[in-house]
Parts: structure tokens; sequence; C-alpha cells
């Protein structure tokens, strides 16, 4: 029953509380991007923005949008690369901006339970006083919310050691596309481990909003380690890097970070922080350990030499204050490659292929010849540790020719992923850029999985257009789209 933007606006209006609906079209605008070079382009402007401050009120909006037929979004902080909280064809974007409160932290139990809209950061901050700390760090950790994370499966570079969100997640209240509610992981469950029943929990999360949305998140924490050392260690052959990250695994070592900056990245922190004085070469690897401080004393020296062995220079840091000194090299690349490529801006595509190890090497050689040969400028960093290949896509965003390049390195990029065995997103999510690569990558398993959102939201009002490259919903305001 479409009912228009006026109309489903006056809905949303009956059903809650004054302030609770945003549908000025200028204050919609905002609504209508993330980080994704997508939505630059797209424009999807949504109906109406509703910003609940409980679960109940979620579930009021989920009412109306299941009753009208009209789309609907959740979305936390906007910083998604893919278009994942985009309202692809119009319809309801829930902003979880007020349902952002720590309703727990257990500390004898290691678990918080936390409102979708929670800030990475500040959730951390909280935990730090405790003594405890939430594993997953994406990049974008100032700004992103933990109801995001959850929805993309998100990590960063502590997921060689830790592991990604899904790892953290114990259980979850749902509202589902009926507004019928659950909670899975356990209706009162405090357990940090459970193998009853079929582990809902794990359909949820990862699914980008397509299956049910968030509205409480009951997540396990760690003791934080008191302790750290960096090593950094350049290289001359990118071959040499897998096979220095290979002695460690096969010594028994296991480095909380393996973080990999190729010569393109290493180039443009010399020219923006020369100080640092980063190795020369094809490649540098930033080795993090992590313990108590004799543990990291310790380990830090035996890693080191391990590392020795292939690398051509390393030097390590245990001292706070030089251990983020060396670490602004890796957080600090976006305003280096800005710094070494001057009228060029980045953009998020084709940036977070996942690859087997052994393949990490050939992967970043074959995507530098792609750049070459479609002269766009890339720079290479990533999570080595776990095979995630970041590439920085640098263009003028006003040259249609220079983009036209851009979006084909992005497919061949894709392309590459899963020629060599691996994913199209390790971290980042599907989203609408991502989606026409899905049945090359699952085969007949996306099927399955489109079964599964057929039956939990079979008039496909949750997130349509993501995941599923045929999902797509009509109407809608559309500004400058591409379609």
């Amino acid at each position: 029953m479409a009912i228009g933007a006026a109309g489903i606006a006056a809905r949303l209006r009956d059903e809650l509380p004054a302030g609770r609906v945003i549908d000025d079209p200028a204050t919609l605008l905002p609504y209508a991007y993330d980080a994704s070079f997508w939505s630059l382009r797209q424009r999807r402007i949504p109906e109406a923005v509703v910003v609940p401050e409980s679960p109940a009120e979620v579930v009021s909006v989920v009412r109306v949008a299941n009753e009208t037929g009209t789309p609907i979004v959740a979305r936390g902080a906007g910083t998604g690369q893919t278009g994942g909280a985009i309202a692809p064809e119009g319809g309801i974007v829930i902003s979880f901006a007020r349902m952002r409160r720590i309703l727990e932290i257990d500390r004898p139990n290691l678990q918080a339970v936390v409102e979708p809209g929670l800030v990475y950061v500040d959730f951390q901050n909280a935990l730090a006083s405790h003594g405890l700390f939430f594993p997953p760090d994406p990049g974008s950790g100032r700004a992103c919310t933990l109801g995001g994370m959850a929805a993309n499966n998100a990590s960063g570079p502590h997921a060689v050691r830790w592991g990604t969100t899904s790892a953290y997640v114990l259980g979850a209240e749902v509202v589902l596309p009926d507004a019928s509610v659950i909670t899975t992981g356990g209706v009162r469950s405090k357990a940090l481990k459970s193998s009853s029943g079929i582990d809902l929990t794990k359909l949820f999360v990862g699914s980008e909003g397509t299956l049910g949305i968030f509205t409480r998140l009951r997540l396990r924490v760690q003791p934080r380690p008191p302790a750290r050392a960096v090593i950094l260690a350049g290289y001359s052959k990118l071959e040499d890097t897998v096979a220095s990250l290979d002695d460690l695994f096969a010594a028994g070592i296991l480095p909380s970070t393996a973080e990999l900056l190729d010569r393109s990245a290493v180039e443009a922190i010399q020219l923006w922080k020369p100080e640092l004085a980063l190795p020369e070469g094809e490649a540098v690897l930033f080795i993090e350990v992590e313990g108590t401080p004799d543990q990291v004393a310790a380990n830090v020296r035996y890693t080191d030499g391990i590392v020795r062995r292939r690398a051509t220079v390393t030097r390590f840091a245990e001292d706070e204050k030089e251990i983020q000194r060396l670490w602004s090299a890796r957080s600090g690349l976006a305003a280096a490659t800005a710094l070494a490529h001057p009228g060029k801006h980045r953009i998020f595509a084709g940036e977070d292929l996942a690859v087997p190890l052994s393949e990490i090497p050939r992967t970043v050689r074959r995507a530098r010849e792609l750049g070459a040969e479609l002269r766009i400028a890339v720079v290479f960093y990533g999570h080595f540790g776990d095979g995630n290949v970041h590439t920085a896509i640098l263009i003028d965003p006003e040259d249609a020719d220079e983009v036209r390049r851009a979006d084909e390195l992005a497919d061949r990029l894709h392309k590459l992923a899963i020629e060599v065995g691996g994913t199209v997103t390790g971290e980042h999510g599907t989203g609408a850029v991502r989606a026409p690569y899905m049945r090359a990558e699952h085969g007949d398993a996306l099927d399955v999985m489109k079964r599964i959102k057929d039956v939990l939201d079979p008039k496909g009002i949750l997130n349509p257009g993501k995941i599923w490259a045929e999902d797509r919903v009509p109407g809608g305001r559309l500004l400058g789209s591409e379609d």
C-alpha cells in the first residue's frame, strides 16, 4: 500500500512522540550519503528519517513500514563504504543517534549490554576504566557505531589475533520485519558460550540489516593487555613478508597485529613524515605483540630475531610514546596519500579485498599492474596478518573519464579477489556496491541466503538493494542516478 512521502511521515508522527520524524528535504539530504563513492553519485533521498529513543519506538517504525510496504534502512553513523545505510529507492531511514547508551558493563562476566547507536570509541573509553576492551578495532572507530559494526561484521588491524565482531556478539534484541521482537543467544543468558539451538546471533551479525534490526547488543569484552611493543620491518621483496609471517606462525607466535604498507604507501608517508625514516624497499610490516610487561619484553626480542631472518632492517619500540609515533605512519596514511597525490581524492571502491595469505604478493602486483594499465593512482596497505588488502584509489572526481577508469579498476579488483580464492570484502560489507559480485563468490549458496531473507522478510522491506543485486524496489526519489 504505497502512500507517498507525506503519508508516510504522517503515519509515523501518529505513532511516535514529537520530534522523532524528519521529512524536511534539506535535513533529509545528509542521509543520502555514506562514505562510499557510490553514494556521491546516486544521492538516494529517503522519504523520512526517524530518530527513535527506545526499542518500542523502533517497533512502531517497523510496524508502519510493514503495513505500508515501505522500505526501511537502519543507520548508525553513516561511515560505511558500500551504500549499506542508504535508502536505495526512498523509504524510511532509522537513525540510531539517540540510542547510544551503555546499559550494563558486567566486569565479572566479561560482557556488556549496549544500544546500537553507541559510538565505538565511547564504548572503549568506558571499558578502559574497568580494565577491559572490545577487541574489534575498525579504522572509523572514532565515529562508527556498534550496531553498524555488528551489521557488517566489522574488524580492523587486531583481527589477526582477536577476530572479527561476530566473535564478540553473544546475543541481540532484534526487531523482525513484521515488527515482532526476538532475543538471540538466550532470553536470560549471561553465558560466554552456548551450543543450544541454532545460532541465530550469527545469522543476524553481518546481514547488514536485511533480516532484522538490532535494538540491543550483548557483547563479549576482554581484559586489556597491560603492555605492548611494535616491530617495524622492511623487506626487499613482497614474498619475504609472507615468508616472515609464516616463520612467526611456525614458531608459535600469533602477533596482535601484522600491518602491511607497500612501497606506494611508504613513499607517501616519507613525503608526509620523513622523520619516521621508514625502510625503503617493496614493503614494510608493523608487527605488534601484547601481554604483561615481562611477556612483551621477551616476546618482542624473540619475534624480532625471527623477523630479522628475512627483513632487510628492523627496529622495535617498547615505550608507548615511541609506539604511537611509529603507528602514526599507519594511522596517518590518508593524510600522506593526499600529500603525495595533490589534486586527487581517495575514493572507497574496490578497497576491501581479502585473499589467502600466500596470494598477497600476486594480488598486490596484479593490482599495481591494473592501476598502471588504467592510469589510476593506487596506494596499497592492509591487515596483512589475515590477508585483508586495502586499496586507496586516488582520482579527480570531476574528471568523468578518470571516474570511468576508476570504476573499471574497482570492478577488476573485485574479480581478482575471487579469482585468487579470496572475497570481495573482508570487513567493510557488501551493501549495494558489492552486490553484483555475490553470485560469482557464493554460487548457489546465494540462493539459500535469499530464501532465508524471503522467509523473514516476505515483503522485502528491510534494506532492499543490498547483498542481492537483483533485489530492487521501484519508486522513490532519485537525483543524479546512473542506473
